[in-house]
């Protein structure tokens, strides 16, 4: 096993020394784009009806933007803070496909250049805004470790006591159910305590199975597995599978040398996508990871943003100001306006990121919504802080999703974002040594 350890370590210093410098970084920077392009060319727009409408002037501000920002993409990748790595996610599946959709799709030079902006002043705090580090005086790693232990013992209790009463110890396994276990799981009589309990165990348990894997109590570790696949079975949820899946294959494969290899990550991936087509003639991986997590953010951002210069913005009355009074403009929450409205569609139109701006604030949140989600990474880091980088690799790639896909206030509350960041600050730290995500 220990073999095994070092070939793996040593392959990674290797693939480190030679992909980590600034050269080799900006030009797989360029080439993911160039490889974006490609496929939206080939593929996204001609055969998922988005459109091919060449804009000149939008391709070369691109990449004349990208090939500026690839100092930007050389700081987060040699950064360690936990947020540094978000903005390498968010860049690959948000901001890159953006700026083809602007160049290649119906994006307009209006919205790409309120883009740059908005992304050029949330790259700049990310650089600039200091990680604060707060002391965790009297937090030893017995009193710690016990807060951990309580805490698995009450969401095994809570997690046992719902599958009972709701579903009689049901297990799911088939995935193409999932929505009919959706729908039953939304008539439920739970609660508003315990549906923000239920909410709130999904994002605890992979914690926790991270905590007992930390600590090497592997039947717990099987024991929290049971309880996601109870947590799963309950309301069918694929991003439960998901989270367990993926701090799991963080604690263990990740290191910090992989961060150089993101950008080398995302041109094999795109290589694979097409060799996939080409060879198999199925496109999962171009319609999942390109589109889904790319391009459709990108069409949901310019959407919102057309609909928004015409319609009063809703300073944010449909979400957190609405509980306090204040009466929304909109009879609908705003991802059904602009999925009802807009799109002539009964959907849910989540995004985020800029979204958020146009939805929300308008011009003005070019300028305040960075500030905002600043605090937010801010909160991540200072709560990762000492701890190894491999323990909040999965969930900063999940939460880099989330704040892509859905409003900030909604990652903050309803996804667990801040509950997230109590249980890694609660987290025993042992020396540091370990200190390589703060």
């Amino acid at each position: 096993m220990m073999g095994i350890r070092e070939r793996y370590k040593d392959i990674l210093e290797k693939s480190d020394a030679f992909f980590s410098s600034f050269p080799v970084q900006s030009f797989c920077l360029l080439l993911y784009k160039v490889l974006v392009d490609i496929i939206y060319l080939l593929y996204i727009g001609p055969t998922f009806d988005y459109g091919i409408r060449i804009n000149v002037l939008n391709i070369a501000s691109s990449y004349l933007y990208l090939g500026m920002y690839s100092i930007c993409m050389y700081g987060f990748v040699k950064s360690r803070n936990v947020s540094s790595f978000m903005f390498l996610i968010l860049n690959m599946i948000y901001f890159i496909p953006l700026t083809t959709y602007c160049s290649l799709g119906s994006g307009s030079s209006s919205f790409l250049f309120f883009a740059i902006l908005y992304w050029t002043l949330f790259s700049f705090l990310q650089v600039r805004i200091p990680v604060l580090v707060l002391k965790r005086t009297g937090m030893s790693g017995r009193r710690c470790s016990f807060f951990m232990y309580s805490m698995l013992a009450g969401i095994s209790v809570f997690t046992v006591y719902l599958s009972w009463k709701y579903t009689g110890f049901r297990i799911v396994t088939d995935l193409l159910k999932v929505y009919d276990v959706r729908a039953e799981a939304a008539g439920y009589d739970l609660s508003t305590g315990f549906r923000y309990l239920q909410s709130f165990s999904t994002i605890l348990i992979p914690l926790l199975i991270l905590f007992c894997f930390r600590h090497k109590r592997y039947l717990l570790v099987l024991w929290g597995a049971f309880l996601l696949l109870l947590n799963f079975s309950f309301a069918g949820h694929k991003t439960v599978l998901f989270m367990g899946v993926l701090v799991i294959a963080g604690a263990v494969f990740w290191r910090r040398q992989m961060a150089s290899l993101i950008l080398p990550g995302g041109i094999g991936l795109g290589i694979l996508a097409m060799l996939e087509e080409r060879v198999f003639g199925h496109a999962y991986i171009i319609s999942f990871f390109f589109r889904r997590m790319g391009y459709l953010l990108a069409q949901l951002s310019d959407e919102y943003y057309r609909y928004f210069q015409k319609n009063p913005a809703d300073i944010f009355r449909s979400t957190f100001l609405g509980k306090l009074g204040f009466e929304s403009p909109y009879s609908l929450p705003l991802p059904y306006v602009i999925g009802n409205n807009h799109l002539s569609q009964i959907v849910s139109s989540n995004n985020g990121l800029l979204a958020d701006v146009w939805g929300n604030l308008g011009i003005m949140g070019i300028m305040v919504m960075p500030f905002i989600l600043i605090v937010c990474f801010r909160l991540f880091d200072m709560a990762a802080e000492g701890l190894p980088s491999r323990y909040v690799v999965g969930l900063a790639v999940y939460y880099a999703v989330l704040f892509s896909n859905s409003t900030w206030s909604t990652v903050l509350l309803t996804h667990g974002f801040l509950i997230m960041c109590f249980v890694y600050f609660m987290f025993p730290r042992e020396g540091k040594a370990e200190g390589d995500a703060g």
